[in-house]
C-alpha cells in the first residue's frame, strides 16, 4: 500500500488518545424508603393437627349440632386430632372438650336453631367459606376419608347435613382426591324412643334418613353409618342415663378403631390390610359393623352362632345384609387360645363362610391376628347397604 493509499490511518494511529475524566452519570432520582422493605415474609405456619391414632387411614371428621358434635368428639378421644365441630348454639359448643380453634359458631343471632332445619340450613350456607376455611386450616393435606356427624332430630345438625357433604367434597377434591364421592361419609345418630315421641324431632329424623340414606344408595357418599338409639335402648337397658351417650359413642369410635388399627399391623395368619379396608369405605350404600366375644372356641357352631349374632345385635340400624357388596371377619385371639386350640382354625373358616352365606353377593375380606388377652373375638363389617323401609317407616308414623 502506498502512502497516498494509507488514507491517513497511520497519522490518526499515532496520535494520542487525550484521557477525559469519567462524569458522574448517577440520575438525579429521588428513591422512597417502602414500608415494607423491613418486614420480612414469614414462612407458611403449619396449623395443621397431627393425626395421633396410629391407623392405616387418616380420618378427619366434622360434627354438627349437639349430637354431632359429641360424636366428633368421641373420635377425637380415640386420637383423631383431626376434628372440628359447628353448632348454632355457643353454649353448647362451651361444653363440648375440643381446642378452641377447632370448634366455630355458626351465628344466627339465637341460641340454636330450635329444632327448624331451615335455620340449621341457613347457618351452615351462611358460613360454608368459613367452614371450608377451617377444614384447610385443621386438616391440612393429608386426609383419607372424611366422616360428617350428624345428631338426626336437631335443627343445627339435621338442617346442615347436604351443606357440609357439600364442603367436605370440595375440601377432599381441594387437596387432591379426584372421587370425593367415595371419601365423604356420614355417621348419623338417630333418636331414643323418647326423644322421637316429639313430632318434629321424628319429621327431622325421618327427612335426614332418607336424605342420606339415598346419597348413599347413589354413590354420592360413601358410606352412610347409622346409630340407632331407639334400639341400642331396647337391647342395653341397663344403661343410664349418664352412661348412654358415652357408651354409644365410645363403641361406634371404638369399632373404627380397631379396624384402623389393624389394618395397620402385620400378622402371622391373615391379614386385613389397608387396601381392604379401603374397599370397604369406598364401595358405597350403608355400612354397619359389630364385634362378639367367643365363649367356646373349638365348636364351628360357635363361631357361626357368633358371627350371625355380631349381626343381629349391631348398635347400628337393621339392615338387609344379604345385598352387601363388601364385607370383612377379622378375628383376634389371644396367643394362648391361637397356638393351643385344637381346630380353631377350621372353626374360624366355618365363621368366615357363615358371613358369606349371609351376604351372598359380597366380596368376602377376612383377617387374623393375635393380642395379648385370654379372649377370642369377631369383629364385622358389612357396606354397599340400604337402611330397611320398616326404620323410616317407624320415624315417618310417630
Amino acid at each position: 500500500m502506498t502512502e497516498e493509499e494509507n488514507f491517513g490511518f497511520d497519522e490518526l494511529s499515532e496520535k494520542p488518545v487525550e484521557e477525559t475524566a469519567s462524569e458522574d452519570i448517577t440520575p438525579d432520582i429521588e428513591i422512597p424508603d417502602i414500608d415494607l422493605e423491613d418486614y420480612e415474609v414469614p414462612e407458611d405456619e403449619e396449623t395443621a393437627v397431627e393425626d395421633e391414632a396410629g391407623g392405616s387411614q387418616v380420618f378427619a371428621w366434622i360434627g354438627s349440632g349437639q349430637g354431632g358434635g359429641r360424636l366428633a368428639k368421641a373420635f377425637y378421644d380415640r386420637g383423631y386430632r383431626k376434628c372440628i365441630a359447628v353448632n348454632t348454639s355457643s353454649q353448647d359448643l362451651d361444653t363440648l372438650d375440643l381446642p378452641k380453634a377447632q370448634k366455630l359458631l355458626l351465628d344466627v343471632g339465637e341460641q340454636g336453631a330450635g329444632k327448624d332445619m331451615a335455620r340449621g340450613r341457613e347457618a351452615a350456607n351462611k358460613y360454608k367459606q368459613h367452614i371450608f376455611d377451617l377444614m384447610r386450616k385443621i386438616y391440612g393435606n393429608n386426609v383419607d376419608h372424611l366422616f360428617v356427624c350428624i345428631g338426626a332430630g336437631g335443627g343445627s345438625g339435621s338442617g346442615s347435613t347436604d351443606i357440609l357433604i357439600e364442603v367436605a367434597k370440595k375440601y377432599m377434591k381441594y387437596i387432591g382426591h379426584d372421587n370425593p364421592e367415595k371419601r365423604v361419609g356420614v355417621v348419623l345418630s338417630l333418636p331414643t324412643r323418647g326423644e322421637a315421641g316429639s313430632p318434629q324431632v321424628a319429621k327431622n329424623a325421618h327427612e335426614v334418613l332418607n336424605t342420606t340414606n339415598d346419597l348413599a344408595v347413589n354413590n354420592e357418599i360413601s358410606p352412610l353409618i347409622v346409630l340407632d338409639n331407639a334400639k341400642i335402648e331396647k337391647m342395653y337397658k341397663g344403661l343410664t342415663v349418664k352412661k348412654f351417650w358415652p357408651t354409644v359413642n365410645n363403641t361406634i369410635s371404638g369399632l373404627f378403631h380397631v379396624f384402623n388399627v389393624l389394618t395397620n399391623q402385620s400378622s402371622p395368619y391373615t391379614s386385613f390390610d389397608p387396601t381392604d379396608y379401603a374397599t370397604v369405605l369406598q364401595c358405597g350404600g350403608v355400612m354397619v359393623m359389630g364385634v362378639a366375644k367367643l365363649k367356646e372356641f373349638e365348636d364351628e357352631q360357635s363361631v357361626s352362632l357368633a358371627v350371625k349374632t355380631n349381626i343381629e345385635k349391631t348398635l347400628l340400624s337393621d339392615v338387609d345384609i344379604s345385598d352387601a357388596r363388601v364385607a370383612a371377619c377379622v378375628a383376634v385371639g389371644g396367643k394362648d387360645i391361637m397356638e393351643n386350640t385344637a381346630g380353631l382354625m377350621d372353626s374360624l373358616s366355618y365363621g368366615f363362610d357363615t358371613l358369606s352365606s349371609l351376604c351372598p353377593n359380597a366380596t368376602l375380606h377376612r383377617g387374623i391376628y393375635e393380642d395379648n388377652k385370654d379372649s377370642l373375638r369377631l369383629f364385622t363389617l358389612v357396606s354397599g347397604l340400604s337402611i330397611s323401609d320398616k326404620r323410616k317407616l317407624q320415624l315417618k308414623l310417630r
